[in-house]
């Protein structure tokens, strides 16, 4: 040992400068032939780092641990520790190790970050917040100390708390690349808060330094619509398809915000400007189908198929344009041929059952959706078509499926803290919506008719007088999750869980002439209609005039009663039903508009 002793030194030296050259490899090599030696302690903290910037964490860890028992004063060998512990998702020890590194050194700045980091990872939001002050306090101009603070203050939901910490990083660099990514944090931060001219002056600034960070137009696009500057975002469109002609994604938003402010002389004309690829014709049918425009859409289908007969997908919006067309029998012939083939996903099967509905032969479309919900027994549209079947054969199971009186429940909710009516309360919160609610009209893909639906996640999205609605509507679905007992058997009990989140949340405003067409959730398990202003027109129980329906298809199919249920409209009513129901709105006939607000909820 004694002999190898001043090798194992010449191995460490030329090792580390390797290791600070950053090449790992050849500094793995230099210290390969000495890992089983018995004298190799020199080169364990090396070992270590090579092992911790290969992500091999177990042996990191081992090797640091080691470091420690040798050099028990040393911080950064205690730090390093605790990165390879948090490396392996052990984040209690990396805690221990990072607050020993900290007592050792207080001016170890990197011992500070991730201590606060694997706080964050463990849900410690205030730990973290506290450790990146002490941090501070040392180091008064650590740009990623305001930087992490500040994240860490947005994770607990202080979202206006977090402002000030990243502007005063801005002070404390010059660096072009951080302050690029200080203004965009400062862009989602006061995106999140709703404050659209900031955060758009903040991504302008983030684009100035930095123009090639991915999506700053589009999101600049956001903002721009936020504040109803529509021709800037028009325009920001038109550029950036001249520079990606075949993007999808944008010809679909720009066409759609250009039927949304009427201006049909330049609707879907970027797609004939375009390189006609395959996914392109496929969005532009989409636009013409939902228009109705069927001669147009078998026009590009016949050119799909020309291409490949076989294209399963060609063939479904082949068929779906003939059931359009009433031509159900031959839309039905169509879907079964491609249901014949391996891989036919769900949506084909409903697809199919809708027309043999159309058809008249319900067993048909009864076959159908349970061959769906046998790939997947969760599908939402397969139930709801099902259920539909069942009725127009008169079989009772419909009713079980969809307990038109059982999972259909009205809760009338009190007042949130802080007001004494809920007449108080909607009034100003229907005020606070409209404001959000964008000046066009409504999507042309969307159930709404007559009407605006807002952007985005309503929930969390820094509306302070949603989130005040929100706790009672949340303690409502937990009552109506208790109430429903089990069912294992049931699609919609089968569910059943505790704990949920949003897949969605929105306000939808409707005005007079208003409507939904009939139609269900599919990204769902329980949805929602809260209703905040309604229409006093809507009290007769006569007409109806605006209630939610529930039970009546979006197919036109020979039902005696086709609604099954109607529930009246009032300020503070929330309604929870399985999303997989069908459900619209019989047309509001007012002089004021309704405002709602409606999400999904799904089991976690």
């Amino acid at each position: 040992m004694t002999v190898a002793l001043p090798e194992i030194r010449r191995s460490a030296a030329l090792g580390w400068q390797l290791f600070h050259a950053g090449n790992l490899a050849a500094a793995d090599e230099v210290v390969r032939p000495w890992l089983t030696h018995s004298g190799n302690d020199e080169l364990v903290p090396l070992i270590g780092a090579i092992r911790l910037q290969q992500k091999r964490f177990a042996e990191a860890a081992a090797m640091f641990a080691r470091a420690r028992a040798l050099h028990p004063t040393q911080a950064r060998f205690a730090l390093l520790h605790g990165m390879a512990l948090a490396g392996m998702n052990q984040f209690d020890p990396a805690i221990a190790a990072f607050q020993s590194a900290i007592k050792q050194d207080p001016k170890l700045a990197d011992a500070y970050l991730s201590l606060a980091t694997a706080q964050r990872k463990l849900g410690q939001a205030p730990a973290a917040q506290n450790t990146y002050r002490k941090l501070l306090r040392q180091h008064p101009d650590h740009v990623d100390g305001y930087i992490g603070l500040a994240s860490a203050l947005a994770e607990a939901g202080q979202s206006a708390d977090a402002e000030a910490p990243l502007r005063r990083a801005l002070q404390c660099t010059r660096d072009p690349k951080v302050q690029a990514a200080i203004h965009n944090n400062l862009a989602i931060l006061l995106s999140s808060q709703n404050k659209h001219a900031a955060a758009l002056e903040a991504l302008e600034r983030t684009q100035a330094l930095a123009p090639n960070l991915p999506k700053l137009d589009e999101r600049r696009i956001d903002r721009l619509y936020q504040l109803g500057r529509y021709e800037e975002c028009l325009q920001i469109y038109r550029t950036l398809l001249d520079r990606n002609p075949t993007d999808t994604t944008l010809h679909k938003a720009y066409n759609s915000l250009l039927y949304r402010l009427g201006r049909m002389d330049e609707f879907l004309a970027s797609y004939d400007r375009a390189p006609q690829t395959r996914d392109l014709l496929f969005a532009k049918a989409r636009f013409l189908s939902l228009l109705k425009r069927s001669d147009e859409v078998e026009a590009i289908f016949n050119t799909l198929l020309s291409r490949d007969p076989l294209d399963s997908a060609a063939l479904c919006g082949r068929a779906d344009n003939l059931m359009a067309l009433g031509r159900h029998q031959e839309a039905l012939a169509l879907f079964e041929s491609v249901i014949g083939r391996a891989g036919a996903n769900p949506g084909v099967f409903s697809a199919a059952a809708s027309a043999a509905l159309l058809t008249g032969d319900p067993q048909r479309a009864e076959h159908l959706c349970q061959s769906g919900l046998a790939l997947a027994p969760l599908d939402q549209t397969c139930l709801a078509i099902l259920g539909t079947a069942w009725r127009l054969q008169s079989d009772e199971r419909d009713e079980t499926l969809n307990g038109y009186d059982r999972f259909v429940r009205v809760f009338d909710l009190g007042p949130p803290d802080g007001f004494s009516s809920m007449e108080s309360f909607n009034v100003e919160l229907g005020a606070y919506l409209a404001q959000l609610h964008p000046k066009t009209d409504a999507y042309l893909d969307q159930s709404l008719y007559g009407g605006t639906q807002t952007e985005g996640m309503l929930f969390g999205a820094g509306h302070a007088l949603v989130e005040k609605i929100r706790g009672p509507i949340e303690a409502a679905i937990s009552s109506f999750i208790a109430e429903l007992g089990g069912g294992e058997d049931h699609p919609f009990l089968a569910r059943r869980a505790a704990n949920f989140r949003y897949a969605g949340a929105w306000s939808c405003l409707m005005r007079d002439q208003g409507f939904h067409t009939n139609h269900l959730h599919p990204e769902g398990w329980i949805s929602s209609c809260y209703y905040v202003t309604v229409p006093a027109e809507t009290e007769d129980p006569q007409t109806r005039n605006g209630w939610i329906k529930f039970g009546e298809p979006s197919l036109d199919l020979p039902l005696k009663n086709p609604i099954r249920r109607a529930v009246q409209p009032v300020p503070g009513r929330l309604v929870l039903f399985p999303s997989y129901m069908w459900h619209g709105t019989i047309a509001l006939r007012a002089a004021s508009p309704r405002t709602t607000i409606a999400f999904d909820a799904v089991p976690i």
